[in-house]
């Protein structure tokens, strides 16, 4: 059994049961991995300000992982400890080929999430994240004022693929470019990941890759699965992480990363 002294672990799909909430069972498994004295963080696509909440309701006053690995901030006193944003000129061009393929879009600056239009896209949005929206006319004239940490484009699954493609082939080595759902796209500096975010969290707090273990459930959490010493895929997780984890434990709505802990921290 190996010793886990650093937790990871993704919100939406994993943490969170589909109503947004997190099951007394996985709050009650967190608070005695914490007591053991495991440190336990977040890892998600969500905002810091959409994450912290949740940071606070669990007690975590760790650095969070947050904007798929784009940056680290610590949840007990907003200290951005790791920031790698989209560099200027491929976001325009990103921003520009959304709009082009007729998709909502959201850029994010200083934590702040910025859309040009509110449409049933970013309605479905704002009822994941909870996050106050600031209306802007134009994206493109917004970068000129500051860097986007990650750019989101929301749509219909097939139509985010076909773009998907496009964008891989021109910004494939530039760019790291995911899927957290079906129908969002997102773009973040080559240098981010939840894995290389959690590689820095771990050497920070001087803990060994192997003492690490890592929750997650979808594609933007393959590569935060194959760094953890235990990487451990949602039961309800795409088959591609399961592929890569190390275990896989049951779904968000049958208690997963309560069962995870119990199996890897707890040795139940």
């Amino acid at each position: 059994m190996p010793n886990i002294r650093l937790v990871a672990i993704d919100m939406d799909d994993t943490l969170l049961t589909p109503d947004l909430q997190v099951a007394p069972a996985v709050r009650i498994a967190i608070e005695e991995a914490q007591r053991r004295g495991v440190l336990v963080t977040l890892a998600t696509g969500r905002m810091f300000r959409a994450a912290i909440p949740f940071a606070r309701q669990l007690g975590i006053d760790l650095p969070l992982i947050v904007y798929q690995g784009a940056m680290v901030k610590e949840a007990g006193n907003d200290e951005l400890l790791y920031h790698v944003p989209v560099p200027p000129e491929p976001a325009r061009e990103i921003i520009e080929l959304l709009k082009n393929e007729n998709l909502h879009v959201n850029l994010y600056i200083d934590d702040h999430l910025h859309m040009e239009k509110i449409d049933p896209e970013a309605f479905g949005y704002i009822g994941l994240a909870k996050v106050p929206v600031t209306l802007t006319k134009d994206h493109g004239a917004l970068l000129e004022k500051g860097s986007t940490t990650k750019i989101l484009a929301i749509g219909d699954p097939d139509h985010l693929t076909t773009v998907e493609e496009q964008a891989r082939q021109k910004w494939g080595e530039e760019l790291y470019i995911t899927r957290s759902k079906p129908y969002y796209l997102e773009f973040m500096n080559c240098k981010a990941g939840k894995g290389s975010a959690l590689a820095f969290l771990a050497d920070r707090l001087q803990i060994p890759r192997e003492a690490t273990m890592a929750i997650g459930d979808s594609y933007n959490d393959l590569d935060l699965l194959e760094y953890a010493g235990i990487g451990v895929a949602m039961g309800n997780g795409v088959e591609e992480a399961k592929a890569v984890a190390d275990w896989v434990t049951t779904t968000n709505e049958d208690d997963g990363v309560a069962v995870a802990l119990r199996r890897w921290v707890f040795g139940e």
